[in-house]
């Protein structure tokens, strides 16, 4: 669940207006998920704590009482959010994003949020927005959205009971004008949600628990994958114990293969289990280490010994590596980002030259 940690918007007018989450969308929609057994973490852009809308929290309404008494239950959580730069996207099955006008401020564009969301869409994991949260929307990369279905707070709206003249943009039309999607809006006020494949929008905090159910139905259609929490030597237990039955398939649609090196320093074998594209009659593996200035070891063992074997599934396959050459590298780099969107991001932290390694076969498949 990522909140804005902004508390003020500036306005049209130049001034300050006091804002945060909307208490309603944020009680609502963290208590439907977490009731129906929805493990739920915050984040926020720095780790900063959010702040509570004033407006919606107004000491005459009927249910202040109630909703911040369940701000009290979860104090803790929101006192102490997840750092939105420090969010890796494959560790969630799910991004929601509750309004209040915040979002307008510091998520609109954010390019921590533009890396969650855009590999989140691209992967078909679940993506939620609630009122004024479709503002995050707005970081997802170009193109990302063209025509898919939403909803959000709408222009009518914003005149009749929002900031109305005073607002510095119209959160509805500039989703449709700089992301090009198709709006499916429901009378003012109204609990409208849209569902789009995994791409759910809630139209205003009446639209809080329709939504958080609505997100509840994606999350149990995730298919039942065991290996999908597994890394090092339990994944790689598994892959050799099931013959890749178990473990070949991982999160949000990747592949794994197992590469067998021998150690550089230590001539011991090792075995890693790694994401991999097909090219070809070869291998894409990518030496990313998760965007360290080191490379991974593996790597560093097949510069030493580069002939290795794999396994694929139930086959073993010996081959020869290498590194895909500038020319090779471009379209090499698109089939495996295109598997996991996060390399491109690695990418950006470390001035290492990320290499796509090319496994080619030296000899015939066995049985494992």
């Amino acid at each position: 669940m990522v909140l804005s940690a902004a508390d003020s918007l500036t306005l049209a007018d130049g001034t300050q207006h006091p804002t945060g989450y909307w208490a309603e969308e944020v009680v609502r929609s963290h208590q439907v998920l977490t009731e129906a057994g929805v493990k739920v973490e915050i984040a926020t852009p720095g780790g900063r704590p959010p702040t509570a809308d004033p407006g919606s929290l107004d000491p005459n309404g009927e249910n202040t009482a109630s909703y911040q008494a369940y701000l009290d239950s979860i104090s803790d959580e929101l006192q102490h959010p997840k750092s939105l730069e420090a969010v890796s996207g494959p560790n969630y099955d799910g991004v929601y994003l509750p309004g209040g006008h915040a979002p307008m401020t510091d998520l609109a564009d954010n390019a921590d949020l533009k890396r969650i969301l855009t590999r989140a869409v691209r992967k078909d994991q679940v993506v939620a927005t609630l009122c004024h949260g479709a503002a995050g929307l707005l970081s997802v990369g170009e193109g990302a959205l063209k025509n898919r279905r939403i909803t959000a707070f709408t222009d009518e709206e914003e005149n009749l009971g929002g900031l109305g003249e005073r607002s510095p943009w119209f959160l509805a039309s500039r989703l449709a004008e700089q992301q090009g999607v198709e709006l499916a809006t429901g009378p003012a006020w109204s609990d409208t949600v849209v569902v789009d494949g995994k791409l759910i929008t809630g139209q205003n905090p009446a639209s809080s628990e329709s939504t958080a159910k609505a997100v509840v139905e994606a999350l149990k259609n995730l298919p039942d994958n065991p290996a999908a929490d597994l890394h090092g030597p339990e994944h790689i237990k598994l892959y050799r114990d099931t013959k890749g039955e178990q473990g070949y398939e991982w999160r949000y649609g990747t592949t794994i293969l197992l590469l067998d090196t021998i150690g550089n320093k230590s001539g011991a074998p090792r075995t890693h289990a790694l994401i991999y594209r097909p090219w070809k009659d070869a291998f894409l593996v990518v030496a990313s280490n998760g965007g360290t200035d080191a490379p991974p070891a593996w790597s560093l063992n097949l510069q030493t010994r580069p002939d290795a074997q794999i396994q694929v599934k139930d086959q073993v396959i010996p081959v020869r590596a290498r590194v895909a050459t500038a020319a090779e590298k471009p379209a090499m780099w698109a089939e495996m980002t295109d598997a996991w969107p996060d390399y491109d991001d690695y990418q950006t932290r470390t001035d290492r030259e990320i290499p796509v390694v090319v496994l080619e076969p030296t000899g015939e498949a066995r049985p494992a």
